[in-house]
């Protein structure tokens, strides 16, 4: 997945570097004037869960890569479509017991990963007019639909490398739809796309984990992080 990330974020880049913006866009429509772009979007998010119990939970870097539509009803309101496939979990502050000289800190060793199918929907708002040359301050708000494809407990053993994922998938509940804001910009990079660049939040709306033992439910997804999106 991090090898992805960066192919897909080194191609985007690149190819905007070596664009000559015209000085003109007569010969093609604007992309704040068009009603209907296709893309896709990379993120590089921090994730955790909220509503824990008994345990302190910090937050993992997680990636996610997403294809997008997107139409607008006016050059200033659209809605955003997508689907795609998004890293999410978090770490266990696991307390070190043996604090003997020569002994590994365990603190943070503890994960737990979750790889989800996601379909964020949004309504993206936009100023009407530029605030910087081929520039626009843009407002996203929606919710992601999550269905879990997999989720391990890791325990990361820094010794040996031998981290010895644990499939606890069915522990979890497969649906989940966080509501989801991001602010940022859109940027007209000359013919070459329309890029926007947000950070979001994401706040899940349900209780994913079933204690195998107790039976009660608990962690809400969190994921918080910057988000690219290459629009054509």
């Amino acid at each position: 997945m991090k090898t992805l990330f960066i192919f897909f974020s080194m191609v985007a880049l690149n190819g905007l570097a070596q664009f000559k913006a015209p000085t003109s866009l007569t010969a093609k429509t604007p992309y704040f004037e068009k009603h209907f772009l296709v893309g896709f979007a990379v993120n590089n998010s921090w994730s955790s869960y909220r509503d824990l119990q008994g345990d302190s939970a910090f937050y993992r870097p997680s990636l996610g890569i997403h294809l997008k539509t997107e139409y607008f009803f006016r050059p200033f309101i659209g809605i955003s479509i997508g689907a795609g496939f998004q890293q999410r979990g978090m770490g266990i502050i696991t307390p070190d017991l043996d604090q003997s000289i020569g002994n590994q800190d365990s603190t943070g060793r503890l994960r737990y990963i979750t790889n989800t199918f996601d379909f964020p929907v949004m309504l993206v708002l936009r100023t009407p007019k530029n605030i910087f040359r081929g520039t626009r301050l843009s407002l996203g708000l929606g919710a992601d639909f999550s269905v879990v494809k997999k989720a391990v407990r890791v325990w990361k053993s820094v010794d040996d490398g031998f981290h010895d994922p644990i499939d606890i998938t069915d522990r979890y509940q497969k649906l989940d739809i966080p509501l989801r804001a991001s602010i940022g910009f859109d940027v007209e990079a000359g013919v070459a796309c329309l890029f926007r660049a947000h950070i979001y939040g994401e706040m899940g709306t349900k209780y994913l984990y079933t204690n195998p033992i107790s039976g009660t439910k608990s962690s809400q997804n969190v994921l918080l992080g910057i988000d690219l999106n290459f629009l054509f």
